[in-house]
């Protein structure tokens, strides 16, 4: 005669129906709802506890963690933004800073390029020496200069900002789309 094992009673956590586990179990499915159970065992009890329950609670973890996750992106993002969007800005004499204007470049450099011709105009017409109206030119490649300038900082600005507006947009979706 073999000696079977000693089996345990505890109820389901579920229903409340007995039942009885081998002491090395640490699953059982009960017989008489079919709710899937672990088996707890403390120093002096012995006690089920419905896996749905535990997975529930995983799961609303894991949705609490991800979602902290998404708004720690979102604030680097902001951040990241905001030391680029000020690495890009334009700062005037008297020291405040403006977003670069395509519109401003283009203005700039139309005057300087037109004071630039003026004074080649002026210069030669009034008999000054052969190198006075060629400072013209040094007012006309200035413009010229100052437009390029104005205009490719105006598209780094335009350019960053979509991208970071992008990605911020893609950050924002990203619990929505895990939702679906």
């Amino acid at each position: 005669m073999t000696d079977s094992p000693q089996l345990i009673s505890v109820r389901c956590n579920h229903c409340g129906a007995p039942l009885e586990v081998a002491p090395s179990a640490r699953f059982v499915t009960c017989a008489h709802c079919g709710s899937q159970l672990e088996v707890k065992q403390t120093g002096s009890a012995v006690y089920t506890e419905v896996l749905g329950e535990i997975n529930e609670r995983t799961e609303r973890i894991e949705r609490d963690v991800q979602e902290i996750k998404r708004q720690n992106a979102i604030e680097a993002l902001d951040r990241e933004w905001e030391a680029r969007r000020q690495s890009l800005m334009v700062r005037s004499k008297d020291g405040s800073m403006s977003e670069p204007s395509a519109v401003g470049g283009a203005i700039g450099g139309v005057i300087a390029v037109i004071v630039g011709i003026a004074w080649m105009v002026g210069t030669a017409s009034a008999g000054a020496p052969a190198f006075f109206p060629l400072f013209g030119l040094l007012f006309i490649g200035a413009g010229i200069f100052g437009a390029i300038s104005q205009l490719g900082g105006a598209s780094s600005y335009a350019e960053a900002e979509g991208d970071y507006r992008r990605r911020r947009e893609d950050l924002l979706r990203r619990p929505n789309d895990a939702q679906r």
